[in-house]
């Protein structure tokens, strides 16, 4: 008989633990202990007043795999639903005033540069400091660093506090200065190494899209759309 084993936290990686042992051990015994009278942790949705409210994280990203392959191997990848249309677009409150998250953010890092220039999230000196990323070098060594130090050197203390973070809430639920980039978003840290900056980035990606449109070779839409989950 194989050892049994104990999971301390009911939140998802706990959960998601379970299920993996589960998977690879079928014979081990298995106790999952949780000190809340719910399983689900910082997963949490509430309904007040006609609003659906998340204490956590609300969606996850489609584009990587294994958040959806969790969901089709336990049976409910179908139920997996994106954003609507109509309701498209999320808010940030800063001065007691709801600024709408400018257009164009795509893997953290801005690739339409007018709806920067003209939101009210920023500040002029926050806008300008972010496009310093132009002139910044990449960083050396091979070692990771916590996601919070990379966007603050890439794009400024003002972009991560008030444009990064909150997104970033809103998918892992986590403190981005414990969050590693490299399990995170592994491919900033290759952008900044190719292209020395993640606008220079950007902008290249913008140019490859507008071959492959002049060509007709536009690469085929999403199999999901990129944030998804479940209904409420």
């Amino acid at each position: 008989m194989s050892a049994g084993v104990v999971i301390v936290g009911g939140g998802i990686t706990g959960l998601a633990a379970a299920y993996r042992l589960h998977r690879l051990l079928p014979d081990a015994p298995l106790t999952l202990v949780e000190a809340e009278p719910r399983l689900g942790g910082k997963i949490r949705t509430e309904r007040t007043n006609g609003f659906v409210l998340e204490a956590g994280p609300d969606i996850f990203l489609s584009g990587k795999p294994r958040g959806v392959g969790l969901c089709d191997e336990l049976g409910i990848g179908h139920r997996l639903v994106g954003t609507r249309r109509e309701t498209r677009g999320s808010f940030i409150l800063r001065g007691g005033r709801l600024h709408p998250i400018p257009e164009g953010l795509s893997g953290l890092v801005p690739t339409r540069f007018r709806p920067f220039v003209d939101t009210s999230l920023l500040s002029s000196a926050g806008k300008l400091r972010m496009l310093a990323d132009l002139f910044i070098p990449p960083r050396r060594g091979d070692d990771d660093e916590p996601l919070a130090t990379f966007v603050t050197r890439r794009l400024g203390r003002e972009a991560f506090e008030w444009l990064v973070d909150p997104l970033l809430g809103g998918i892992f639920a986590g403190d981005a200065r414990q969050l590693s980039l490299a399990a995170t978003f592994p491919h900033l840290r290759t952008q900044e190494l190719e292209h020395g900056s993640l606008v220079r980035a950007a902008l290249a990606a913008r140019r490859a899209q507008a071959r492959a449109r002049r060509k007709n070779a536009a690469p085929p839409p999403p199999a999901r759309p990129a944030f998804v989950s479940f209904p409420t």
